[in-house]
């Protein structure tokens, strides 16, 4: 039981491990996130079971059918292809957050703004908030699916 905020970080060893010099305790935080490994783990489970039909696998890095002498040349292609990819998704996550949370902000501040006013701009503030959410949706939701459609439909 925590009496203050700040009790809830401190660090307690349920299980002390002392090896030579290092100190590899069991603590309170590792038990606080045993529950948390097992759903991730059940998850990874259940979505891999029956042959991993709901994620798509593009195996070896070589198209079948390809030559032996064109494999090695196919693989470094594949790779690279594979570290752009990351990155330029990386870049285009970033982008749609930046550009997200400036226009959160913005029209969090124009809604704000109209709700201080008074009179009859106090219920014409629903309007910019309401497109707050729409574009919260938006960022959230739009790049899910583009990237989910890049996964499913890899050619």
């Amino acid at each position: 039981m925590t009496y203050s905020p700040p009790e809830q970080f401190a660090i307690i060893p349920l299980i002390p491990i002392h090896i030579g010099n290092l100190y590899l305790s069991f603590i309170n935080s590792s038990l606080s996130m045993l529950p948390t490994l097992g759903l991730i783990l059940l998850l990874v489970h259940l979505v891999t079971s029956n042959g991993g039909h709901l994620i798509p696998n593009a195996c070896p890095f070589l198209p079948p059918g390809v030559p032996l002498l064109l494999a090695p040349f196919l693989v470094l292609l594949e790779v690279i292809s594979y570290c752009f990819r990351a990155l330029s998704l990386g870049i285009c996550l970033f982008a749609n957050m930046m550009a997200g949370h400036s226009l959160v902000k913005i029209s969090s501040g124009f809604a704000w703004t109209m709700l201080s006013m008074r009179g009859i701009l106090l219920l014409a503030h629903l309007v910019p908030l309401s497109i707050v959410f729409a574009l919260t949706a938006y960022v959230s939701i739009i790049p899910t699916c583009i990237h989910l459609n890049d996964a499913i439909n890899l050619h």
